[in-house]
């Protein structure tokens, strides 16, 4: 009999052994589970927010690639932070896209000097690079299409400015995707499907209070597929009606998606008058401090456009604080090859900037 007890005993203390780990356990993964849930409202209601007013480009998709994994992860014992999970891989994709534009330059500056190997090595990085942001792209489309559960033909509930503004940048993304996507032969397997499921949503948000960007998209994704557009819809007039917009209201990303569609299209002549419209409003009105990266966002793909045009024609990106004038303008075009040292003196120095500055596409920055 003393032995039986002794066993009883020894199988009593055990079993409240394991249940202390379990409920310690438990514990932990609640402790867990809460912070996520902290983790991914924080990011929707504050840290999205202040780093769109903050406008450091290279700083918010560095923050994405940094720890959006950490965000992401607390899918596994909680539920999905899908609503914060759409800012971040949007960041991210533009973090890549700010390395592919630099492999393109690199690549037109072999073409000029004739070395083949260089702008082949050139382009096999830009191709991967078009990969890796039409896969971030199409995550933040995910992750927004299971955020809000909207059927094909309708809109989603947005209660906030919040909501709006995820709602905006997610399917901004999904058009992203795909055009990185094509880029690559569709190695992604991003559906063709996307963009017109995202012309057709952008829509549920008002157009004025998002600075024509509705209207543009919608547009441009009518010029990238044919017989997308409505019977007797002008994709390039209502581009120009949206860019209006973003013109007076200081947020210029409806221009930037014009002269991306414009690009696309081939048709250079008008990249080139968008360019100058875009430096000429940001000189007439300052975007408005809560949405200042959005700004900057457009002035890295306006910039981008422009180093392209400027890189195929002399060797060199655009020169600084040239934004919104092209080589041929008089000045520069009457300069020689002398004008390619200037920037190297150091007789003035421009005065120190009030913010970052916006998008010297380098490695890693906007």
């Amino acid at each position: 009999m003393g032995v039986a007890r002794k066993a009883r005993a020894g199988w009593g203390r055990l079993s409240a052994t394991i249940l202390a780990i379990a409920m310690g356990g438990a514990g932990c993964t609640c402790l867990m589970a809460s912070t996520g849930d902290m983790m991914a409202d924080y990011t929707v209601e504050h840290l999205n927010p202040f780093m769109i007013g903050f406008g450091d480009l290279g700083m918010a998709c560095e923050l994405a690639q940094s720890v959006g994994g950490q965000l992401l992860s607390f899918e596994r014992i909680t539920d999905a932070p899908n609503k914060a999970a759409v800012a971040t891989m949007a960041s991210a994709g533009a973090c890549t896209e700010a390395q592919i534009w630099e492999h393109e330059l690199r690549s037109l500056r072999a073409i000029k000097r004739r070395d083949g190997a260089e702008a082949k090595d050139a382009r096999l990085a830009e191709k991967r690079g078009h990969a890796v942001a039409a896969w971030r792209y199409q995550k933040a489309s995910t992750y927004l299409a299971a955020a809000y559960k909207a059927k094909p033909d309708a809109c989603p509930e947005l209660d906030s400015r919040e909501d709006e503004l995820t709602w905006l940048l997610g399917n901004i993304a999904g058009v992203q995707a795909v055009q990185h996507d094509r880029a690559v032969g569709g190695m992604v397997g991003v559906s063709l499907d996307v963009p017109r499921r995202s012309a057709r949503h952008i829509r549920c948000l008002n157009n004025e209070r998002w600075w024509g960007v509705p209207a543009a998209l919608e547009a441009a994704v009518w010029t990238g597929i044919p017989g997308a557009a409505p019977e007797g819809a002008d994709p390039w007039k209502q581009m120009a009606d949206a860019a209006a917009i973003g013109r007076e209201t200081g947020v210029r990303l409806s221009l930037a998606i014009w002269a991306q569609a414009a690009a696309a299209a081939g048709r250079t002549d008008e990249v080139r008058q968008v360019i100058r419209a875009f430096k000429a409003a940001g000189q007439a009105k300052a975007a408005p401090a809560q949405w200042k990266l959005l700004d900057m966002n457009a002035q890295a793909q306006i910039l981008a456009l422009s180093d392209r045009l400027w890189t195929e024609a002399t060797g060199h990106r655009t020169p600084t604080g040239a934004l919104g004038t092209f080589w041929d303008d008089g000045a520069e075009a009457d300069g020689g090859d002398d004008d390619l040292l200037d920037d190297l003196g150091g007789d003035a120095a421009d005065p120190a900037p009030s913010e970052p500055p916006a998008a010297e596409t380098t490695d890693g920055d906007i």
